[in-house]
């Protein structure tokens, strides 16, 4: 296959890249609002890592060999942007280890807030059924907080349900730290399964361009020019048409026949002329 053409390829897919990861949504001004978004702009960017590493390496393929002119403000601009890519697919790690923990103590401080508020109105309700003196009165009550689970006998007397009430106070507690720590448990596994797995992608990648980009280097510093001239200099011929095109401008014959003859040529027609 030319080179051109895996060229091509390369360009295709590094757009195709972008356009993913434009359309989800990643890249935004409320990426980076708070950890969370932040973390889904660095997984978003960890899943164009495959495109962005294969389509550069099938645009820098062989140097500068057979490359249209129309390349070289792109080639130039993405080489440039190598060192860049590098730097930030490494940065990528340690900011994802943050935002980690610091997503896991948001949700602690959230359910922290949560409990806070459940024990705020737990002692509230106590504090409201503490001098009643009837099971009726306390009853009544109880009627207003119909999310309370408390099996309760026509016969129990007042003290009877308020202690059946502190009871279910306490198991409500209970049963909301336990459906925390299950969600918490899910939510640190998945977290730490995909931060491992996304920085684990971003070292590869950064190995991958940094090795790229070294391989530029080793081109353009053996062609002895600048970065912008290495990538304008042999290039792709032109096409036939465009070169015939350009020719048709111009006379046949640069310079007459005469003007160039050797002189070898010049003393054999003369001779000839003389016997004529």
């Amino acid at each position: 296959m030319p080179l051109f053409q895996l060229r091509l390829a390369g360009y295709g897919l590094l757009v195709i890249g972008l356009i993913n990861l434009l359309l989800r949504g990643a890249i935004s001004p409320a990426s980076f609002s708070s950890a969370p978004a932040r973390l889904t702009l660095a997984h978003g960017l960890a899943s164009f890592a495959p495109w962005l590493l294969l389509s550069l390496a099938l645009i820098f393929v062989q140097g500068n060999r057979q490359r249209r002119t129309r390349e070289t403000l792109p080639v130039t601009l993405l080489h440039r942007l190598l060192l860049p890519l590098v730097v930030g697919y490494l940065l990528l790690v340690p900011l994802m280890v943050r935002d980690a923990f610091g997503y896991n103590s948001a949700a602690q401080g959230q359910f922290e807030q949560q409990l806070a508020l459940y024990r705020s109105g737990s002692s509230q309700l106590q504090d409201k059924i503490r001098p009643l003196r009837t099971p009726l009165e306390v009853a009544r009550t109880l009627q207003q907080y119909p999310n309370i689970s408390l099996v309760a006998d026509p016969a129990d007397s007042a003290d009877l349900l308020k202690r059946k009430l502190a009871e279910a106070l306490r198991n409500g507690e209970a049963q909301l730290r336990g459906r925390y720590d299950d969600v918490s448990r899910q939510r640190n596994q998945g977290l730490a399964q995909r931060t491992l797995e996304s920085s684990l992608v971003c070292l590869v990648v950064a190995a991958g361009l940094a090795v790229l980009r070294l391989q530029n280097l080793s081109l353009i510093e053996a062609s002895g020019k600048p970065v912008s001239f290495y990538f304008g200099n042999d290039l792709l011929p032109e096409h036939a048409k465009r070169r015939r095109r350009r020719a048709s401008n111009y006379p046949e014959e640069a310079f007459p026949n005469a003007w160039i003859m050797a002189e070898g040529e010049e003393e054999a027609e003369g001779s000839n002329a003389h016997r004529s």
